[in-house]
């Protein structure tokens, strides 16, 4: 986008950013703005923010999860899901067994799959009513997205193109809702800062190699390698499955660090990182960024003008526990030379309009199906070499890595979510171990339903 200056004092910006600019340092108040202005420092008078209430969130929206080793925000409509993926990954069964390999653990497994959850209501009364007159499995989607269809604009799938993502046209400072409790420190606490730095470095271990031979191994302990033929390998065991896509098995499931902030925009950013570092895309880049070094890639973003706006809602990043968003992670691939596209995904506002997730839904499954050429078959899933997804919803962000095609019709976004780490059942199975776990229960921390998604009326990605 093209830079102008201020007429009065010659800042040099974006369009947007000079014009907010002269309306704050130009612009002689009217009598009733002044007015207005007295009024606000009335109230803030009478509303000084304590340090308790500085790192609080509003307890009618959002709730802090208590097990041990979360502690995230979580919106009060997602926390059910939330608990039950915890409550999934803590239930699976210890079995050192390693005599058999996870497909023939999985083979064996007869218990009842449900892959609903069990709050999977709106997160409004406007929600609610247009999901009573409205079910997803009686959309045309259920019959499934035509690709041809879909890329030539004729798919009749309700509001299934997307809407290229766009700037804020007069940006402004977010708080809480948008930031986090930690929306308007000036520096992360020291403890935190030096978690960021040391807890992500890569560690020396020895293992056995396929030779049988003892091997050095650098190893980070949030990262999990070799995931995603795993998850297609159980996918395709699981009965009520028809078909299910998978991006470059390359990808790596990152996990956020045991430290006290939600950074699930940068965790996001480091897996897609871990694809174009293994394609070769980034050829200077040895070594993952910690967040540290993603804020600052940021910061230099914005002070080249890229997506600018971000300083101004954010009021700067660098040090500290404020959440980031789309806008942020376009910023960071911009800056580091990597060309991507940033798409939303809204309901429409009638009740005759499609919803916002089966526009994203019909979207991602023909991204996958584009790979298909270039795919590996694991018995009904197909891995491609696409790159995952950034994939952000209010008040949390998470990568997709895939989509699940039910024989029912309904689909499932298949996703890694750094709030969660691998359970020790899944890392068995990655070793060649048998898991005696059901198929849902080990899929649990990856599958977000299409009806679970349906809660949220806009959806954004990077891709």
């Amino acid at each position: 986008m093209a830079e102008v200056a201020c007429p009065f004092c010659g800042i040099v910006s974006e369009p947007y950013v000079i014009e907010l600019h002269i309306d704050e340092s130009h612009t002689e108040p009217s009598p009733s703005a002044a007015r207005d202005a007295e009024l606000a420092k009335q109230l803030a008078s009478h509303g000084e923010v304590t340090e308790d209430d500085e790192h609080s969130m509003p307890g009618d929206e959002w709730t802090k999860c208590t097990r041990a080793g979360c502690g995230e925000y979580v919106l009060m409509s997602d926390i059910d899901e939330h608990l039950e993926v915890h409550a999934a990954i803590a239930s699976e069964p210890d079995n050192s067994d390693s005599s058999s390999s996870h497909r023939s653990a999985q083979e064996r497994e007869t218990k009842q799959l449900d892959k609903r959850p069990t709050n999977a209501g709106p997160r409004s009364p406007q929600k609610l009513q247009k999901s009573q007159h409205r079910n997803l499995n009686d959309s045309p989607s259920k019959r499934g997205v035509s690709l041809l269809e879909y890329f030539s604009g004729s798919s009749n799938h309700g509001n299934a193109r997307p809407k290229t993502y766009q700037p804020p046209r007069r940006p402004g400072r977010l708080g809480k809702r948008e930031l986090g409790p930690h929306a308007f420190e000036k520096a992360m606490p020291f403890d935190v800062r030096r978690r960021l730095l040391n807890e992500a470095l890569p560690q020396l271990t020895n293992k056995l190699g396929k030779d049988g031979k003892l091997i050095r191994e650098a190893v980070v302990d949030t990262e999990t390698t070799g995931l995603i033929p795993v998850l297609a390998d159980l996918c395709s065991l699981d009965s009520t499955t028809q078909t299910t896509y998978f991006c470059d098995p390359s990808v790596k499931h990152i996990r956020k660090l045991n430290c006290d902030g939600n950074f699930c925009g940068f965790w996001n950013i480091q897996v897609l990182l871990s694809f174009l570092q293994a394609i070769g895309a980034l050829r200077g880049m040895h070594q993952m960024p910690d967040v540290l070094q993603i804020q600052d890639t940021i910061e230099q973003a914005w002070d080249r003008g890229i997506c600018s706006y971000g300083r101004i809602e954010t009021g700067g990043i660098r040090g500290t526990r404020k959440w980031i968003g789309t806008s942020e992670a376009v910023a960071y691939f911009t800056q580091i030379g990597v060309s991507i596209e940033a798409l939303s995904f809204q309901d429409d506002e009638d009740d005759s309009g499609g919803l916002a997730v089966t526009g994203l839904l019909d979207y991602v499954e023909a991204y996958f199906m584009s790979g298909l050429g270039a795919a590996k078959t694991h018995g009904s899933s197909h891995i491609t070499q696409l790159a995952p997804i950034y994939f952000q919803r209010l008040g949390h962000s998470m990568t997709i890595v895939g989509l699940e095609r039910k024989k029912d019709g309904s689909r499932d976004l298949l996703v890694f979510d750094s709030s969660f780490g691998t359970s020790e059942a899944v890392k068995r199975l990655l070793s060649g171990r048998k898991a005696s776990a059901a198929i849902d229960t080990l899929m649990k921390a990856y599958r977000r339903s299409d009806q679970s998604l349906a809660r949220w009326d806009e959806f954004e990605i990077v891709v």
